[in-house]
């Protein structure tokens, strides 16, 4: 079906084949208060997105700066439980936003069905994450509520929408700013019995959904992050209960409970144990300084196991930050918990020791997967400012230095291991995380023998308590022993990590350890590999919009095509592939190599206009002035492939070169295949 050029501004003339963008309208998905929800193709990316575009009818200035507000907003945030964004902007009068296609539907629709009180504590936890990693970000969502809530059927929960989100410390908001006599907005009485779940924000007036805002946002007063706990809490209150804690026939008699604290008394039947029910009434108190002092500290009381003792004592409560990028600060609030709703003392915080924070690898794994290595490092630079513990603050310097170094600024990286270093300390975790980093940075640069001993030694030093860091280790330990020709070393260590991934369902990282053990059966010419698991690979990585894994097994099928001789097949593999896109370096590089090659045996430019040879020639001079040793060697090697294959004058003493340049350096990977490599070993055929 030929698509139709999006000619009217309105999102009622949006049909199947509209084009939005480079986005071309599939079905429409459902529609709010604001806009419209379709399913949409990403013709550049190749990939399946949720396409929200403004009703024409919301369309003045202010609502535009809103929607445009929920893109830029998401966009900053990168963590599992925030649902990614690709892509804000206008166009032709509308205002549009891409973002993830998820197939699960929302936290409100899985409540419908019964569901035992650790299934749904579980999915609140979740999606608590992703709002302290929005407060990280200086953000609060301000409508927290189930509808807003996603799910995968992976499992995974996002927090979505972030419409009426605000910087903290903003009061630029037009809505905010338009506000009736007296400091606060009209209050206009709305009917709330006959759907307590609808959206009723009220533009230029109150923001939000009247059963889930806290008191200050029913006054139109600033809402801050204590206000998102505070709808968290109406919204697992109701999860729990099966009732609201507040009731009121209109808004404005919801409002007046609300804001006087007249709370409904809880069903007789419900059976929500007393330890639960005191959490959820200190977020749901009615004077903000009397709630969790953060969303972390909220998350920890939840996600504790029940007390052995029913003593009233003064207990102290562990605040454990767990924030998107890794590595927060964290601090342990120490005072006396006094009967709730009495109000009690603003805890002070205090920066705890490196040893009690619950770092999260995981974060690190999902950066690395969907290629989002700016913001997560973004994210670690802001952590190490605002951390005054200097252990604790090594341990996001260092997963800074990690992702500078795999995004291919190795000086920055060296620069950002050195603040590190100086703060680490003693402190065992704080140690591994430095040597995470190190090991990278001496894999690029060509340090083979001190990347496999760091990198070994963060893997022992986290395998007991970050699986998943000891997995991101091991890879580094696997790329580096497989770089000496050590095929064996590097299967041991693939396959640990590989159990790792498999044992925590980390697909991300699973499926980079099949990949890596496939290259070994490649160089290896083992009959082992295979094409069909390759592109399955592929295949799923696509779905979950993995840029990284994606581009890794694009890559490996087109080398196994060529050489079954298939070189058209193997430009097929390659054809989606924009390696400009690619933020992990080393990627980006043998994504440039493999174009090179193909068009480099079809003696063809590639798109750009380029000549295969000299698009290896680049990426060669560029690994070279940045530093990556091991990317010059092979380039240098697909050089001499492409030249033997095709009957150019000195390849052979292109290929001695590189046996001793490779063997001086300790590539003896990259030097094996170069002597085995001549125009009657595993050539493909020259073009015809």
């Amino acid at each position: 079906m030929t698509s139709r050029p999006l000619d009217q501004p309105e999102a009622s003339a949006i049909r199947h084949g509209s084009k939005v963008g480079r986005f071309v309208v599939v079905a429409e998905l459902g529609s709010g208060g604001m806009g419209v929800v379709y399913a949409a193709h990403d013709r550049e990316l190749d990939r399946q997105v949720a396409l929200k575009v403004m009703r024409g009818a919301a369309e003045d200035d202010e609502d535009r700066i809103r929607m445009l507000r929920e893109g830029q907003a998401m966009a900053r945030v990168t963590h599992p439980n925030v649902i990614t964004v690709f892509e804000v902007g206008t166009e032709g009068g509308i205002v549009f936003l891409a973002q993830e296609l998820l197939d699960g539907g929302t936290l409100g629709q899985w409540l419908e069905k019964t569901r035992a009180h650790a299934e749904i504590i579980d999915k609140f936890v979740a999606a608590g994450r992703g709002l302290a990693a929005a407060h990280a970000a200086g953000l609060v969502h301000r409508d927290f509520k189930p509808d807003n809530v996603l799910l995968g059927k992976d499992g995974r929960v996002r927090v979505a929408d972030f419409g009426l989100a605000r910087t903290v410390g903003s009061f630029t908001d037009a809505a905010m700013l338009a506000t009736a006599p007296g400091g606060g907005p009209p209050r206009t009485d709305v009917d709330v019995t006959r759907s307590p779940m609808s959206q009723l924000t009220r533009t230029g007036a109150v923001m939000g959904t009247p059963m889930f805002m806290a008191p200050e946002q029913h006054e139109g007063r600033r809402a801050d992050e204590r206000s998102d706990q505070f709808a968290f809490c109406v919204a697992l209150y109701h999860a729990l209960y099966g009732d609201w804690p507040y009731e009121g026939k209109t808004s404005v008699a919801l409002a007046d409970n609300v804001i006087n604290g007249v709370m409904k008394p809880p069903p007789k039947t419900a059976k929500v144990p007393a330890r639960l029910r005191k959490i959820l009434l200190r977020g749901l108190a009615t004077n903000a300084t009397e709630r969790f002092p953060s969303m972390e500290a909220l998350l920890a009381e939840l996600a504790a196991p029940p007390p052995r003792s029913r003593k009233r004592t003064a207990i102290a409560i562990a605040a454990l930050v767990v924030v998107a990028g890794a590595g927060t600060a964290a601090y342990l609030t120490l005072g006396t918990k006094p009967p709730i709703p009495a109000p009690i003392e603003q805890p002070k915080r205090t920066p705890i020791v490196v040893n009690d924070v619950v770092s999260d690898p995981s974060l690190l794994a999902e950066a690395l997967d969907l290629g989002q290595l700016d913001n997560a490092r973004r994210q670690f630079d802001k952590d190490a400012l605002l951390i005054q513990d200097k252990t604790t603050a090594s341990i996001a310097q260092s997963s800074a230095a990690l992702m500078l170094a795999l995004g291919g600024d190795l000086p920055g990286a060296e620069a950002k291991l050195k603040e590190a270093d100086a703060n680490k300390g003693t402190a065992p975790k704080a140690v591994a995380y430095a040597d995470m980093a190190a090991a990278a940075i001496a894999h690029a640069r060509g340090e083979l023998n001190t990347a496999a001993e760091r990198s070994e030694r963060c893997a022992n030093a986290l395998g007991n308590t970050e699986p998943i860091g000891a997995a991101m280790c091991l890879q580094i330990q696997g790329d580096a022993a497989a770089d000496m020709a050590n095929a064996a070393a590097a299967r041991r260590a693939y396959d640990a990590g590989n159990v790792i991934a498999q044992k925590l369902g980390k697909k991300e990282l699973s499926s980079m350890f099949q990949l890596s053990m496939s290259q070994l059966d490649f160089d290896a010419k083992s009959e082992d590999v295979s094409l069909d698991a390759v592109t399955k690979l592929r295949k799923e990585a696509r779905t979950r919009r993995a840029a990284s894994c994606e581009a890794s097994a694009a890559v490996l099928a087109s080398r196994i095509r060529l050489r079954k001789a298939d070189q058209q097949g193997a430009l097929d593999d390659l054809e989606d592939l924009d390696p400009r896109v690619l933020q992990v370096y080393r990627l980006q590089a043998i994504a440039r190599i493999a174009i090179g090659e193909v068009y480099g045996y079809k003696n063809e430019a590639d798109e750009d206009g380029v000549m295969g040879l000299d698009r290896i020639a680049d990426v060669m001079d560029d690994a070279k002035k940045r530093g990556f040793w091991g990317l010059v060697l092979e380039a240098q090697l697909a050089r001499v492939r492409v030249m033997i294959t095709v009957g150019k004058d000195g390849a052979e003493d292109e290929r001695q070169a590189l046996i001793k340049d490779a063997t001086a350096r300790g590539y003896k990977r990259i030097a094996q295949l170069a002597e085995t490599y001549n125009a009657n070993v595993e050539s493909p055929p020259p073009p015809q």
